[in-house]
C-alpha cells in the first residue's frame, strides 16, 4: 500500500463525508493469514496471548493499509464462576477486571507510525462471553428459569467491558471501541429483541456514550440481520455496523435507510469471493461494492466476517490491491 495512515479517513467515514481513499476495515486478521503475508511464524501475530510481537503486527497493520491497529488486552476468557449462580458475582468482577494485561495497549503509543491509533476490541462481548463460558442451553433455560442468575452474569460481564474500556479511552492514541457481540445469525436474531433490550442494551448505550465522552468513535460487530434493532443502534449512539453480511442484508437498501445515522464497514462476502474465488472475481466484487456503496462516504470496506486462517492470502491481498485501485474519492463508475 502507498498511503500513510491516517485516522481522520475514519472519522470522516463515520461523519457521512468522502476521505481522500476508502478506509480499510476489519475486526479481526487471523495469525495464520499475516504469517503467510510475511512467510513467518504465526506465533508472534495473536495479541491475546503469549509471545506476540507488537512492533511486528504494527507494521502488518500498516503495511496493509489500515488506518489503525485492532488490540485487544490479555486476559483468561473462560471464567469458571459464571457457571455458579450462587457465586458472589461483585467480588468475583473484581478479581477478573484486576486480572486483566494492557501492557500492550500502553507500549504501543510509542511505536505507532504518525496517523495511526488503536482500535480497542476485547474478546467477544456481554452475550457472547456469558454463553460460551455456561452453555448455550444453560444461558437460554436461564432466561426462563433463572432471569436473575443471567442478570447477574450479563451484569459482571458488563461491567468488567466497561472498566477495560474506561481504562484505555483517555489515551491519544486511542481512536476508540469495537464491541463484537453476535447476537444473530443470517435470517434474524437470536433471542427476541425485548431480551436483548433488557439485557445487554443499557451496556451497550453506556459503552458508546463513554466513547463520546471522550471524542471517540463507537463500533459495534455481529453477525447476521439485526433489522429490528436499527433504530436502536442510533437512539444508542452507535457510529458504525459490522460486517454487513451479504446473505443477511440488501447492503444498497440498508445504506439508504442508514444514510447519514450510521456507516456501515465490511460487506465482501467471506465464502465466496474471499475464500474461494479467484483474485479477479474478488477484484470485479470489491470494483462492484466500492461503486455501490462508497459514494458519499459513511462506509470502510472489508470482509463479511473476519479475514479467517482459511482465506488465501493472496486474495486477501487481491482484495487490499483491489480497495487501492478502485477506492479513490470521488469513486468512478
Amino acid at each position: 500500500m502507498k498511503h500513510e495512515p491516517d485516522f481522520n479517513r475514519l472519522l470522516q467515514t463515520i461523519n457521512h463525508t468522502e476521505p481522500d481513499r476508502l478506509p480499510l476495515a476489519e475486526l479481526w486478521i487471523d495469525p495464520e493469514v499475516k504469517a503467510a503475508y510475511y512467510q513467518d511464524d504465526d506465533s508472534e501475530f495473536d495479541c491475546r496471548k503469549e509471545g506476540y510481537n507488537l512492533e511486528k503486527d504494527i507494521q502488518f497493520w500498516h503495511e496493509t493499509g489500515y488506518d489503525y491497529l485492532r488490540l485487544s488486552p490479555r486476559y483468561e476468557f473462560f471464567q469458571g464462576w459464571l457457571k455458579d449462580p450462587g457465586t458472589d458475582f461483585q467480588e468475583k468482577t473484581a478479581e477478573f477486571i484486576d486480572s486483566v494485561d494492557y501492557s500492550d495497549i500502553d507500549k504501543s503509543a510509542a511505536l505507532l507510525p504518525k496517523g495511526m491509533k488503536v482500535i480497542f476490541a476485547p474478546q467477544g462481548g456481554i452475550y457472547e462471553h456469558a454463553w460460551i463460558n455456561i452453555g448455550y442451553e444453560a444461558f437460554m433455560m436461564g432466561l426462563y428459569e433463572n432471569p436473575e442468575y443471567i442478570r447477574n452474569i450479563c451484569d459482571s460481564l458488563g461491567a468488567a467491558l466497561f472498566a477495560m474500556y474506561e481504562r484505555v479511552i483517555g489515551a491519544d492514541h486511542i481512536g476508540g471501541i469495537w464491541l463484537s457481540d453476535d447476537i444473530a445469525y443470517t435470517e434474524s436474531l437470536i433471542m427476541s429483541p425485548d431480551i436483548i433490550r433488557k439485557y445487554l442494551f443499557p451496556w451497550y448505550e453506556k459503552y458508546a456514550a463513554l466513547a463520546h465522552k471522550y471524542g471517540k468513535i463507537f463500533f459495534f460487530h455481529s453477525d447476521g440481520n439485526q433489522e429490528p434493532l436499527l433504530d436502536d443502534f442510533v437512539a444508542m449512539g452507535f457510529d458504525a455496523i459490522h460486517p454487513i453480511e451479504p446473505k443477511a442484508w440488501d447492503v444498497i437498501e440498508l445504506k439508504k435507510r442508514v444514510k447519514g445515522k450510521l456507516a456501515l464497514l465490511g460487506t465482501v462476502d467471506m465464502d465466496y469471493p474471499l475464500a474461494r474465488g479467484s483474485k479477479e472475481e474478488i477484484r470485479e466484487y470489491v470494483r462492484q461494492r466500492i461503486i455501490d456503496i462508497a459514494p458519499g462516504g459513511g462506509f470502510a470496506i472489508g470482509s463479511s466476517n473476519s479475514i479467517a486462517k482459511y482465506v488465501p492470502v493472496e486474495n486477501f491481498k487481491a482484495m487490499l490491491s483491489a480497495v487501492e485501485e478502485f477506492g479513490q474519492y470521488p469513486i468512478k463508475g
